[in-house]
């Protein structure tokens, strides 16, 4: 009996081992669920057992739709990002390009997985190069740490915001996207109004900076603050609330817009060399600035907020009011220390309050007669005022305001806007929409003219047009938006105080202390602000059709062109720390382009956004090629040679985005057509000169692999020919680079010291990516039967033994063109092992080599290189003295007792078995006195990856069962 109890053990334990091992499948079980020597019945489950449990149930991934809010987050993260961009310098520019230009070739694909993929490899490197350039501003400051904090988190958000872009992050990570959308309502507006007002502070007072950060955080928030259905919450109750922004923090956010301003104020006076320090002046400024952002605040839509704490309404009514008057009454002595001295400034604390009195008169529909009289009292206060100031102004000065106007004429203009003022405020009280909307064109057409006449002068300070500008923008869209005026006016009244605020800004850029602003200038910027206010702001909703869409395009291409020395010349200066000239801004307009065309093509609802995103594609392309080519502008064959690189870089994009269906014939032609440019370009990098030899060689390379992508890209099944065409590709481009290699070899040994120096080995190098890269490409997105393999009988090479082979050949070679530095050698290597990524599943070599198991020869990889270069440049063969060589021979034996813990690691990952439990469990250990012990970086991270490796494998992949003391478990 005893015998029959132990074999029932023995049987129930063979089970589990085995099952957990891969070598029996659960279905074909027979075991029952009340077996007592189960080991689940007695223990909890471990979480490896869960998680094997819960892939086996299939996970139904729904997408809960795409971002809808994309519109307010651009026009919040552009100033910002112009910003990071500026510190970025041109590297940051190319790399966004690069990115955005692989992102949306990608997207093409249809794989939005892989999108993700490739958007967080691109976004590490960029946002390590944000950092690198932003560090060095501590050596300057030590409060440069809260720009660094503040630049951090605003490419961190905006990698969020670009991540809902992606249909794969949003089915996998609902919840996670429902986060980020919050936070890019709460957290991203206050993160760029800090980058902004941080590069005003280099410009303008830091006294004025609290108010500044006031006005335009209100500005953002009026764009978040307002009930918003969240894009990404389901409702999975009925009281659910499906805001984006909950009221609870609602709450706090207005609490902290209140409260920030004032205390960025304190912040600033105990630290700013400018700051009036604690006096008189600084309590009344501060009250102002409480004042003031309590008034704002009354402004944003809060009835939510009130609604939630209980209080009536009207509370919010008091609070405006009370506000609005300390704000106003302390208007003048504030304005005044802040330097903004007029004839008028005396008197503007009565005209705000006359302006007040006046809207609540007209907003009162009852007893018209009344108030149509007392309106007109308060219109007739304001006109006298304005009389009173205009007698107090200088009558007989010679001056010409943009070398038209005398001073009469302009005191004229004067008096004409403010009238206009009064007629639009009247046209609003009684509806009159069509005679409004004139009015409101009207005024911001004098009020424009009046403010650069000034500015011209010097009397009007950029800043002040700014303020001007953002204020009469956003006065329009809350028209537009409360069905005031129409879609019409509010785009063309929002053009020209746009392109009055950039005309203002550039001016400054370009022209430095003299500041000019030119009519001409005026008008391609108000060409251009139209284009975009009416694509992108005022757009209209519902489906386009063709011709729609291409006179946006070319309306938004075209204006874009006639404001290259406007605008992008500007910002050339600014991206490129002051070195410009004609092909940057030819680049600059290119990826500006196509960023645009990027952005409309997300935009808009239309069944040719495919076609709009292919030629954003190939407008980005061009330009990152003209930012690295830099092409001259001269009569020259080396500037020839340069446009016509970029020209056929832009058709093969061209094709290659649009799928082009060409013949054979024609496919050899292009090839051959494209191949010369980039043939030539390799021999003169390589080489530094045009030689017959090396440059056929180079072309006949260049147009066999042009070849095999034109195949990769077009097939639509594999057939013989296919097979055959693809196979002579391969082997005409390695022959060429083997040729070059041999051309070294004959002509160049003598001036060489070692072989692995010769120019062509980066030939080869770049020939076998490419090979390994597209086969792999091709294989990815059209299926592994797109690469069939031969079998034994065959006796043939198949293409993914082929791409196999020469996947090994370009990681040995990367690995022997790395640094002469030890580590960033060794880091090189490693980094170079990711191509191994790109091996096949063959006949011979790697038969076992399945989807899960594609990332084990680059981890295996890894970690063998790790090992031989810790084993290689340990201390052990450095005789120097007794006591580092014996150190070093630690660090050798404790490298190879950690080896069994990669080794059941290998058996996980490429056979699925568990080799050895106690090894993991016993040997792990020794990798923390290998961190302590360890005298290189390649060391240290050997160490810390068996450490890593070990727990995954013991909280995973590993039963942990504890042992008994009975005979029965000696098997395990």
């Amino acid at each position: 009996m005893m015998q029959t109890f132990l074999e029932d053990a023995e049987n129930s334990l063979n089970h589990r081992t085995t099952a957990q091992n891969g070598s029996q499948s659960s279905n074909d079980s027979d075991y029952d669920d009340d077996d007592p020597f189960l080991y689940d019945q007695f223990l909890h489950d471990p979480d490896w057992a869960k998680a094997n449990r819960e892939e086996v149930v299939a996970k139904v991934l729904v997408d809960p739709g795409p971002f809808r809010y994309n519109k307010r987050v651009f026009v919040t993260s552009l100033p910002a990002a112009l910003l990071v961009l500026a510190l970025g310098g041109e590297t940051l520019v190319l790399m966004a390009a690069v990115g955005t230009a692989l992102l949306a070739f990608m997207s093409q694909l249809g794989d939005s997985r892989r999108c993700v993929i490739t958007f967080v490899i691109i976004f590490i490197p960029s946002h390590t190069y944000i950092l690198a350039s932003v560090v060095p501003l501590l050596w300057l400051s030590g409060w440069h740490s809260l720009l660094i904090a503040l630049v951090n988190l605003f490419v961190i958000l905006t990698a969020g915001w670009v991540l809902l872009q992606f249909k794969a992050f949003r089915m996998e990570e609902p919840t996670i996207a429902s986060v980020i959308e919050q936070m890019l309502f709460t957290i991203y507006p206050l993160v760029c109004t800090g980058l902004v007002c941080w590069a005003l502070g280099a410009v303008i007072s830091t006294s004025v900076i609290p108010v500044i950060f006031s006005c335009i955080w209100f500005v953002l928030l009026q764009l978040y603050l307002v009930p918003t259905l969240s894009s990404f919450k389901t409702q999975l109750k009925p009281d659910d609330n499906l805001d984006v922004v909950q009221v609870p923090i609602v709450v706090a956010t207005v609490v902290v817009f209140v409260l920030l301003g004032p205390l960025l104020y304190i912040f600033l006076s105990f630290f700013a060399a400018d700051a009036p320090g604690f006096t008189t002046l600084f309590f009344v400024h501060l009250l102002f600035l409480f004042s003031l952002s309590l008034f704002l605040s009354t402004l944003l839509s809060i009835s939510q907020i009130f609604e939630y704490l209980g209080l009536p309404t009207r509370t919010s009514i008091n609070v405006r009011w009370i506000s609005g008057i300390i704000c106003t009454s302390l208007s003048y002595p504030v304005l005044h220390a802040y330097g903004l001295d007029s004839h008028f400034l005396p008197l503007l604390p009565v005209a705000i309050g006359i302006f007040a009195a006046l809207g609540v008169v007209l907003a009162f529909k009852k007893k018209k007669v009344a108030m149509g009289v007392l309106a007109l009292v308060l219109a007739l206060s304001l006109i006298a005022l304005f009389i009173l100031w205009i007698q107090r102004m200088p009558h007989n000065l010679q001056q010409y305001f943009l070398g038209i106007f005398p001073l009469n004429t302009f005191y004229f203009l004067m008096c004409a806007n403010f009238l206009l003022c009064l007629l639009c405020l009247w046209m609003a009280s009684i509806n009159a929409k069509e005679l409004l909307g004139v009015l409101i064109i009207l005024q911001a057409f004098v009020l424009t003219i009046c403010e650069i006449s000034l500015h011209n002068s010097n009397f009007y300070s950029a800043t002040k047009i700014q303020l001007t500008a953002i204020t009469a923008s956003y006065t329009l869209h809350r028209l537009q938006v409360s069905d005031k005026i129409t879609r019409q006016v509010a785009i063309i009244a929002t053009g020209i105080h746009t392109a009055k605020s950039l005309a203002s800004a550039t001016s400054v850029v370009l022209d430095g202390d003299s500041r000019t602003i030119t009519m001409l200038e005026m008008s391609a910027l108000m060409f251009m602000t139209y284009s975009l206010v009416s694509v992108f702001l005022y757009g209209t909703v519902g489906e386009k059709s063709g011709m729609e869409v291409l006179k946006q395009l070319l309306m938004l291409l075209a204006s874009l062109a006639i404001n290259s020395h406007q605008l992008l010349l500007p910002v050339s200066m600014m991206l490129f720390q002051g070195s410009t000239s004609f092909t940057n801004v030819i680049g600059l307009w290119c990826m500006i382009g196509g960023g645009l065309v990027l952005l409309y093509s997300q935009a808009i609802s239309s069944i040719y956004s495919l076609q709009i995103l292919k030629v954003a594609l190939a407008l980005g392309v061009m330009g990152i090629c003209v930012m690295i080519l830099h092409p001259q502008l001269a009569f020259s064959f080396h500037s020839v040679f340069q446009w016509s690189e970029i020209l056929s870089l832009f058709s093969l994009a061209a094709i290659l985005s649009l799928q082009v269906k060409l013949t054979p014939n024609l496919l050899v032609i292009a090839a051959i057509v494209f191949s010369v440019c980039p043939g030539m370009r390799a021999s003169l990098y390589l080489w530094s000169h045009l030689s017959v030899w090396y440059t056929s060689l180079c072309v006949v390379d260049t147009c066999a692999l042009l070849i095999l992508v034109f195949v990769c890209v077009f097939i639509s099944e594999m057939t013989e020919a296919s097979d055959k065409i693809m196979k002579f590709s391969i082997v005409a481009a390695m022959s060429c680079s083997l040729g070059l290699l041999l051309l070294d070899i004959c002509l160049l040994m003598p001036t060489f010291w070692y072989l692995m120096e010769m120019p062509a080995w980066k030939a080869i190098l770049v020939t076998c990516l490419i090979i390994s890269i597209t086969l792999k490409v091709v294989m990815t997105t059209k299926g592994p039967d797109r690469l069939p393999t031969s079998s034994v009988e065959e006796r043939k090479l198949s293409l993914p033994l082929i791409a196999n082979i020469i996947t090994l050949a370009a990681f040995l070679v990367a690995c022997s063109q790395g640094p002469s530095d030890p580590v960033l050698h060794d880091l090189w290597c490693c980094t170079f092992t990711t191509i191994l990524g790109c091996l096949h599943q063959d006949h011979i070599f790697l038969p076992r080599l399945t989807g899960d198991k594609q990332a084990t020869p680059t981890i295996m990889a890894s970690l063998g290189i790790l090992i031989i270069s810790t084993i290689c440049r340990s201390r052990l063969w450095s005789w120097s003295s007794f006591l580092i060589i014996a150190g070093g021979m630690v660090e050798v034996i404790l490298v190879f007792l950690i080896l069994p813990v990669f080794y059941v690691a290998w058996g996980i990952l490429w056979r699925g078995h568990i080799l050895s439990e106690p090894a993991v469990v016993f040997l792990t250990p020794y990798s923390i006195l290998l961190i302590l012990l360890a005298t290189t970086y390649s060391t240290w991270i050997l160490a810390v990856s068996c450490l890593v490796a070990g727990m995954w494998m013991m909280m995973y992949k590993l039963p942990m069962v504890p042992y008994n003391s009975d005979s029965v478990d000696h098997y395990r």
